[in-house]
């Protein structure tokens, strides 16, 4: 039980620090340097953050021409993140023990089966942990998964946080954080809403790790195109210039705290 607590406590310290820490940086006119920063606004028509790295990449993907500040990922087949990884995966590589990030995505689908969602990856050791959205046509549903290679049972983790949208098109908002070896995952269907915690898991990933955004469809036919938003880092958010997604930022700084 003590080891909970304090575990509790270093969490409300960190959900403290990012409050003033975005607050500081909106009102604050504090520039944080990109290099420091996993986030991403995803505007400007290509990727801001230079640490982006492609595995897979997509032969079709855009920031900002397919739709205005998103990035566009249009998913082949063949691209599941289960058995191994051969995801289209957009990460950035990092040996920090301590992350906390967010992305708000749409995804649009017609396959039996495709994914997408937020990963962190470990090529040492080729395992990961992953809130994954799974797109299929199986009853008309997708559903939203917490996961490590072959493996959502026990210890926190789950095949169904128990979201289960109508086929075709779904948006989310998903958000993984990692104290350790613990990683925690919520999800939420609205901006304005509370996070909804979906597990808490135990997970020794081996450093260097990948960190980022991934979709495919891991079917061998049909179609998956996904809009991400952004790519929140909640502890050390990528610098906003005035108007944008200024806005959006601090709506989000409301709604964690």
């Amino acid at each position: 039980m003590k080891i909970r607590y304090l575990t509790f406590g270093f969490r409300q310290i960190i959900k403290y620090s990012t409050s003033v820490c975005l607050l500081m940086l909106l009102f604050g006119g504090i520039a944080t340097a990109a290099d420091d920063s996993f986030g991403d606004p995803f505007e400007k028509g290509k990727l801001q953050n230079p640490n982006w790295e492609w595995q897979n990449e997509p032969p079709k993907w855009d920031v900002g021409e397919t739709r205005d500040n998103f990035l566009y990922i249009d998913s082949e087949p063949n691209r599941n993140l289960w058995a191994n990884d051969m995801s289209h995966f957009l990460y950035q590589e990092t040996d920090t023990d301590i992350f906390d990030v967010e992305t708000h995505f749409f995804a649009r689908w017609d396959t039996s089966s495709g994914v997408n969602g937020l990963v962190v990856k470990s090529p040492k050791d080729d395992n990961w942990v992953t809130i994954k959205f799974w797109s299929r046509d199986a009853a008309a549903k997708g559903q939203i998964q917490y996961q490590t290679k072959q493996n959502e049972g026990g210890n926190g983790l789950t095949g169904n946080a128990g979201f289960t949208p109508e086929f075709g098109e779904t948006e989310l908002f998903l958000r993984l954080a990692k104290d350790g070896d613990e990683y925690s995952a919520w999800y939420k269907t609205k901006e304005n809403e509370d996070w909804l915690e979906i597990g808490v898991t135990e997970f020794k990933l081996t450093p260097p790790l990948w960190l980022g955004v991934y979709a495919g469809v891991a079917a061998g036919a049909g179609n998956l195109e996904v809009e991400y938003e952004y790519f929140n880092d909640n502890l050390n958010p990528f610098p906003v210039e005035p108007g944008g997604k200024a806005t959006t930022t601090w709506a989000a700084v409301k709604t964690h705290y």
